[in-house]
């Protein structure tokens, strides 16, 4: 039997690596043959969360916690997810970081009907190996019905048109050139007014300050110009996702893994209009989750409106690792006064 101190030793190794692996999501194994590739559609509910009573309210108040379920699909390249949409009617748009993306409805019933999980279409002449595909970010026009996605490793933006049925443009925004190549365009939205914002995951101003981008033209576009600022995010917290409320302001998702922690996530709130030009962003936190709550790497944030009800969508990334899971939480975001 081994020492304590031998014990510790091996539980510090164990602890580094499961760090390490959580970070890299390579989802790498070694095999004696090839697997065949599973192509099922099909998404399911695999099996019941242990969540607190519901209607569950965090911290104070404002975000309150209606509904959680862990996805699980037979398909080989279902999970990873980094970046969520929501089309309207509960329909979920999820986007991995391999360029999968995966659409479902989740019914009433607690079921995710009219699944699908396939790749995203490569643009005519460009390779689509892991290094073009490293999908991190997603954001949508309703008016033309267009999408955009952020890929780090080597910095791009693409427009795809409406449901994703081909690549139009794919850009190579010179501001994001040099950044980390797994420290790239993790969070992106497109405002009302048309203009997109952009936060780097790790592209440093500073310790504890990283870089966001605003483009007043379409970044998948060549030519298109920057302007840049500083963002905070929660101390010992990384960006992952950003979505806008329908009063301009943003809702920022963050994460972050510790040692003796584990995982936690923080969701906070980007005043209208603080995003601009040279300036200090910080989001004002509203909710914080972490154990007992069911919590794992949590990268996806959307919002939907119920009637009169703004519901917002998180979904976690599992890495492609079976100690991870796909978890998709539904919360209900409540009016506080004198809160922006």
């Amino acid at each position: 039997m081994a020492s304590p101190k031998g014990r510790h030793a091996m539980l510090t190794r164990a602890l580094a690596l499961m760090s390490l692996l959580f970070f890299l999501g390579t989802g790498a194994f070694v095999a004696d043959s090839e697997v065949p590739a599973n192509t099922s559609q099909q998404i399911s509910l695999k099996r019941p969360l242990d969540l607190p009573r519901l209607p569950h309210r965090i911290g104070e108040g404002e975000l309150v916690l209606v509904g959680g379920w862990e996805l699980d699909s037979d398909n080989s390249d279902f999970g990873g997810f980094s970046a969520l949409h929501v089309m309207g009617d509960g329909r979920l748009l999820a986007l991995s970081d391999a360029a999968i993306l995966a659409g479902f409805t989740l019914t009433k019933s607690d079921r995710a009907s009219g699944s699908f999980i396939a790749p995203l279409p490569i643009r005519k002449g460009e390779n689509s190996t892991k290094k073009d595909q490293d999908s991190e970010s997603l954001t949508h026009d309703p008016v033309s019905g267009r999408f955009w996605v952020g890929f780090e490793h080597r910095h791009r933006i693409r427009r795809y048109s409406p449901g994703f049925a081909r690549a139009e443009s794919t850009g190579k925004p010179g501001a994001m050139q040099g950044w980390p190549k797994n420290g790239g365009a993790e969070a992106m939205v497109r405002r009302t007014d048309g203009s997109f914002v952009v936060f780097a995951e790790s592209r440093s101003v500073r310790p504890g300050v990283t870089i966001g981008l605003i483009y007043r033209s379409d970044p998948s576009e060549p030519g298109a110009k920057a302007e840049a600022f500083a963002y905070q995010p929660p101390e010992g917290y990384r960006i992952t996702d950003v979505a806008a409320l329908p009063d301009g302001r943003l809702l920022a998702l963050h994460r972050r893994f510790a040692y003796l922690e584990g995982v936690s996530a923080k969701i906070g709130i980007i005043a209208a209009g603080a995003v601009r030009d040279g300036v200090l962003v910080r989001s004002r936190t509203i909710a914080t989750l972490k154990p007992p709550l069911p919590t794992d790497n949590m990268e996806g944030i959307a919002i939907d409106r119920e009637g009169q009800r703004t519901i917002i969508w998180v979904i976690s990334d599992d890495n492609y690792l079976a100690v991870q899971r796909t978890l998709l939480l539904k919360f209900e975001l409540h009016k506080t006064p004198n809160r922006r």
